[in-house]
């Protein structure tokens, strides 16, 4: 019980996730985390800092991890995270990765799609034993993208050296990171003019040429 929602949770993976890599070579391809980026945290708290044993193997699970397929019902989105999401979509693919449970899954999807109109790949934790941030420093980067959209510290570091870029959504437990290639940002459509200048140097356009 307390391992989650791990069974079956490979074959719970979205079509569209599956073929993510195909469509990540027709356009620049952009990841966005959920909570905190997309998704307001509850009462407007980022909880995460700087941990020495981000990538070790978590010892028990959250208290909330059981109520995954109801812990993220009636969020609002974060500020301009809407609009700025369409922007990017307009000029690249656009992907979600968030260590989320597999049991949020359907909630997860219907808010994006209810919320934002939109129904992007997405990839969710199967594991509570796998902490958040080695999670996603272990699918992000053969997804190859340009760039992911992060919240949390421990995460942006881990990617800072495996991708080209990270944006990071100015948060106060997040402040004192630094890399040439992470970029802070207040909100989402403040990275519009990196992307397209970096796509612009890396030569990829719209249709990928």
């Amino acid at each position: 019980m307390l391992e989650g929602y791990r069974t079956r949770a490979l074959e719970r993976q979205t079509h569209s996730f599956r073929s993510m890599g195909r469509v990540g070579r027709s356009r620049p391809l952009v990841t966005f985390d959920m909570d905190g980026v997309l998704s307001r945290n509850p009462w407007g708290i980022n909880p995460g800092g700087v941990s020495s044993d981000a990538t070790s193997p978590a010892r028990l699970p959250r208290p909330t991890w059981p109520l995954e397929r109801w812990l993220y019902l009636r969020r609002k989105p974060m500020p301009g995270a809407v609009e700025g999401f369409h922007a990017i979509a307009e000029r690249f693919e656009c992907a979600v990765v968030s260590a989320r449970g597999e049991g949020s899954r359907l909630l997860t999807e219907d808010w994006l799609a209810h919320t934002f109109g939109v129904s992007p790949p997405v990839r969710l934790r199967s594991s509570w034993r796998e902490r958040s941030s080695a999670f996603k420093a272990r699918v992000i980067p053969p997804l190859k993208p340009l760039a992911h959209f992060e919240d949390d510290p421990n995460t942006a570091l881990l990617l800072a050296g495996r991708i080209p870029h990270v944006f990071l959504v100015d948060w106060p437990r997040n402040r004192g990171i630094e890399s040439d290639n992470i970029h802070r940002i207040e909100r989402i459509s403040d990275a519009i003019p990196i992307l397209e200048r970096v796509a612009g140097e890396l030569g990829l356009d719209e249709s990928g040429a």
